[in-house]
């Protein structure tokens, strides 16, 4: 699988460094472990592919607490992505305002 990365809009999860919200990657990332919990080694055989045509390893994945889950870390991301269609899977209500993202969990 091909974890790919393309930039949209750019909002702040609680506790957390800024997000970037990607309606074209296949996954949350992130390149660092400082807000993820339940951090796991990532032995699979994804790879992030990049516009640039670097392509960044993947060495973990862990979640950000009530927030996202399975968030891929790759040390040579230069900004945190986070996938829409990730948060729809995961109950969340996504809207975007006028370039202002509106993110509300999805209560059952």
């Amino acid at each position: 699988m091909i974890v790919s990365a393309f930039l949209t809009l750019d909002f702040h999860v609680t506790g957390s460094s800024s997000w970037i919200l990607d309606s074209s990657a296949s996954n949350h990332m992130t390149n660092s472990l400082n807000d993820l919990s339940n951090v796991r080694e990532y032995c699979g055989s994804s790879y992030i592919q990049t516009t640039n045509e670097i392509v960044p390893p993947i060495i973990a994945f862990g979640d950000i607490p009530f927030s996202f889950k399975d968030v891929l870390v790759s040390s040579k991301l230069s900004m945190n992505l986070a996938f829409v269609g990730q948060l729809v899977d995961q109950n969340f209500d996504v809207h975007t305002l006028l370039m202002v993202v509106v993110l509300s969990k999805i209560r059952c």
